[in-house]
């Protein structure tokens, strides 16, 4: 993942640089920057465009994401969304609750936490459209298989406690097609009946 995330700097400071004047003024700040500061600081300044970090970062989300809904009819937020930390959401719910797919696309995973999965426990990986991918987990039951077309809405899963989970409770992602997680929160509905701890 983070070799990802450098070649993707990489290439948009070429992209940024290649753009920039042969004689350019030397840019003393830079100096004393880190390569990714100085681009952001830069892009930031240039005609009062309010810039996301987050989507600088990540490339941001495809618009198909504007179109989804929520993996349960209700639900306590019990953990958000942490860049570098924490890269989806913890949402409590009584075990045996159904989990549904947010958007239209085709299961590429099913997991019982094997490699690379280790402490989901269950889990469940959808490919939408190869622009974005949600991850649902710690799941009692997954009720897909591996290239099963899903609807949105369409019943996926249980809530449950498998792998390192100490209640019941979905673990939510949603990553880019760069790989980068999303919050989630930017890109869900307000309308479901959401409380937090």
């Amino acid at each position: 993942m983070r070799a990802l995330f450098t070649r993707a700097l990489a290439a948009f400071l070429i992209l940024l640089l290649s753009s920039l004047p042969l004689c350019a003024a030397v840019d003393y700040q830079e100096l004393q920057e880190e390569p990714l500061e100085t681009a952001m600081r830069k892009l930031a300044s240039s005609g009062g465009i309010d810039w996301d970090r987050e989507e600088m970062l990540t490339g941001g989300a495809p618009d198909l994401v504007k179109d989804m809904k929520w993996p349960l009819a209700s639900c306590t937020l019990s953990r958000g969304f942490r860049r570098g930390g924490h890269a989806g959401l913890d949402l409590l719910s009584p075990k045996g609750t159904p989990i549904y797919a947010v958007l239209d696309g085709i299961v590429e995973i099913v997991s019982d936490g094997g490699p690379g999965f280790r402490g989901y426990g269950k889990v469940i990986v959808i490919n939408h459209g190869g622009k974005l991918w949600t991850l649902y987990s710690h799941n009692t039951t997954n009720n897909v298989k591996v290239g099963q077309r899903v609807k949105q809405g369409d019943m996926i899963a249980t809530v449950g406690m498998t792998g390192r989970a100490t209640t019941n409770h979905l673990h939510f992602e949603v990553r880019n097609s760069k790989g980068a997680p999303l919050d989630p929160l930017k890109y869900l509905p307000v309308s479901i009946a959401v409380r937090k701890r």
